[in-house]
């Protein structure tokens, strides 16, 4: 039986303001207004598809049946791909089809026109939501039967979106500004821990220099004055035998030793020559050795990428590493230290995990290291994660950074 068009008039309109009235996100005000707009325009489905401010993405809200568009299923979809795009873009001011299964309009090559099928519609009416006189989204009803929608229809149609428009509106620049003021205070955030971190290196920095000026005062100074009091005392000898000049040679391989590892800890020469991933080796052997009962276990896939990144980019990365196993082996009380180089989902990933005492029970110098850590891998932006062990034992750190192509990686040298 043919169906009788309504005309919509005062008290109708009324209802809808009032059903809208105080909702505060699109599906509520869909929601609202679809009962209010049944009588008027029956439909199966209905939805409000709403533009972005650069008008290239459309987010659609529905009620009645769903589909694939529904924000609540799936991304953000382009203009483009829109059976309903002419309508977007002002080329039409209204789509009225008796059967969009049928439609040759709703039928183009890369149209997301599935969900409309999947759902069954066939009767749809499609009218512009306009805010001074701009396209911002469409307003859409459809049934699942045939021929359900006239012409005189269309005019019904565009009054409810003229209701809506100017509220949907209003809700997308709330919103707008919500995302903005969140945006700005997460900047300001950033900035204040990179400015807090900054204060923590600046610190660790002048550490650094303390601890290198006491380093060469008590072992490079104390084994060149001991061979200078050696010389002076040949001075006075005519003539000296190999057992005499003996110790004198040992004190100066003694001493360049320990030059070598002053150096190395100032500027990690062995990451220069021979990779990441043997600097890491070498830095777990030194720490091994010079904590009693501590192991350590390596596992390098050997295709990270990490050498290909900037110089100073490794270079943090590292220092990052020995951050880490200086908090293991300082203020965990680890026995065991476990480090992973490898690759997951494209990003070149470092897993560093102790079996001590956990982050809940840390001293204050670890949490100290944390920050350094958490300020480096901000400056070089690669996400850090920092963890109890899963066996909620022990601390696990993890770092990931996009990395470069394993085949544009050079071959590395060998350790001797």
């Amino acid at each position: 039986m043919p169906r009788t068009v309504q005309t919509i008039d005062m008290t109708q309109i009324l209802s809808i303001l009032r059903a809208i009235a105080g909702q505060l996100d699109f599906r509520g005000v869909v929601s609202a207004a679809s009962a209010e707009i049944s009588a008027l325009l029956p439909h199966d489905h209905l939805d409000v598809a709403i533009m972005d401010s650069k008008r290239t993405m459309v987010s659609a809200y529905e009620t009645g049946l769903h589909t694939e568009w529904d924000a609540s299923t799936t991304a953000t979809k382009p203009v483009k791909v829109s059976p309903i795009r002419p309508l977007f873009l002002g080329k039409v001011d209204y789509i009225l089809t008796d059967d969009a299964q049928n439609d040759p309009r709703f039928h183009f090559e890369g149209a997301f026109s599935k969900p409309i099928f999947a759902a069954g519609l066939r009767s749809r009416l499609h009218v512009p939501l306009k805010v001074e006189r701009r396209v911002i989204g469409a307003l859409s009803f459809s049934t699942q039967e045939i021929g359900t929608y006239r012409l005189e229809d269309v005019e019904t149609a565009r009054i409810v979106a003229d209701i809506l428009s100017s509220y949907f509106f209003a809700l997308q620049q709330s919103e707008l500004v919500r995302q903005s003021e969140l945006q700005q205070v997460q900047a300001e955030a950033r900035a204040e821990g990179l400015r807090i971190g900054a204060l923590h290196l600046t610190e660790e920095l002048e550490n650094a220099r303390q601890a290198l000026g006491m380093d060469l005062h008590d072992q490079t100074l104390a084994d060149l004055s001991r061979i200078a009091r050696g010389l002076e005392r040949a001075v006075g000898k005519p003539s000296l035998r190999g057992a005499e000049l003996q110790p004198l040679h040992d004190d100066i391989e003694h001493c360049l030793r320990e030059l070598r590892v002053i150096i190395d800890n100032a500027k990690p020469s062995v990451l220069q020559f021979f990779g990441f991933g043997q600097a890491v080796e070498a830095l777990l052997e030194r720490s091994v050795s010079s904590s009693a009962g501590l192991t350590y276990c390596l596992q390098d896939d050997g295709d990270t990428g990490l050498d290909e990144l900037p110089p100073n980019t490794v270079v943090s990365l590292y220092r990052i590493v020995q951050e880490a196993i200086n908090n293991s082996v300082r203020h965990a009380r680890a026995t065991h230290i476990a480090v992973s180089l490898n690759r997951h989902r494209g990003a070149a990933r470092i897993v560093i995990a102790d079996d001590g005492i956990g982050l809940g029970t840390a001293p204050g110098r670890r949490t100290g290291g944390l920050s350094n850590i958490r300020t480096r891998a901000s400056l070089i932006e690669a996400d850090l994660t920092v963890a109890s062990g899963s066996d909620g034992k022990g601390t696990r750190l993890e770092i990931l950074l996009p990395a470069c192509t394993p085949a544009a990686q050079p071959v590395k040298a060998s350790l001797p």
